[in-house]
């Protein structure tokens, strides 16, 4: 199936092709829409060829241009609940930090807060579930893996690519292990249960993707 890396500052977004579209995972930080139509119209697509956006969890660097994609592709939003009700509301959730890098990006998120704020936008669809995706025409499934936030979603494709959000980072050649997390204990386990359903390929939204055979989880 075929994957689109789409680069939203330093957020990777995903583009996943479906029978009669595209599915989009993730929206970005704040002020994205006009490079992600940029990106659109170079891959010779239409806003209107968007069918559906999930976003991995809530955090402003994923949601923060989702209301104006939203509105440009007029599709529907997918969120785990956990994290439909935080993009409805607008909240700034700044994760704990799991190394020293992390708690010192953290802090400093923390403190600035007021640049960070997002447009809040309606969820149509929450899924504490799996939820499967081939009423849109893709063979894989949206499955919950918490780590990251509670609420994180991943996406599973049948051929072994699996769209991770901040399950995982490849940014440094020591860890794949996140640099935030709000609940650290349960990042091997689901990294576990989607390689045990087949993950091969893991799409990180921060640094290239990863194979699994090669993952790490050292942390500091």
């Amino acid at each position: 199936m075929k994957v689109v890396t789409m680069p939203l500052s330093y957020t990777n977004c995903y583009l996943i092709e479906a029978a009669q579209g595209w599915i989009l995972v993730d929206a970005g930080r704040q002020s994205m829409v006009r490079l992600f139509s940029k990106r659109l119209r170079k891959l010779g697509l239409n806003p209107e060829d968007i069918k559906l956006i999930i976003i991995t969890h809530a955090h402003y660097d994923h949601v923060g241009s989702l209301a104006q994609i939203k509105t440009l592709c007029r599709c529907p939003v997918l969120a785990h609940p956990r994290e439909a009700r935080i993009i409805e509301s607008g909240e700034v959730v700044i994760p704990p930090g799991t190394n020293a890098l992390g708690k010192m990006v953290s802090w400093v998120g923390r403190h600035s807060k007021r640049w960070l704020g997002f447009p809040k936008t309606e969820v149509d669809i929450t899924t504490a579930e799996e939820f499967d995706l081939t009423g849109y025409g893709v063979a894989g499934r949206v499955i919950p893996t918490p780590g990251h936030t509670p609420g994180s979603l991943s996406v599973l494709l049948e051929d072994g690519q699996a769209l991770v959000g901040d399950l995982a980072m490849n940014l440094w050649p020591a860890t794949n292990f996140p640099i935030f997390a709000e609940n650290p204990e349960e990042i091997a386990a689901s990294w576990d249960m989607l390689i045990k359903r087949g993950a091969q390929i893991f799409y990180p939204s921060h640094g290239k993707r990863i194979e699994v055979s090669s993952l790490h989880g050292i942390k500091d």
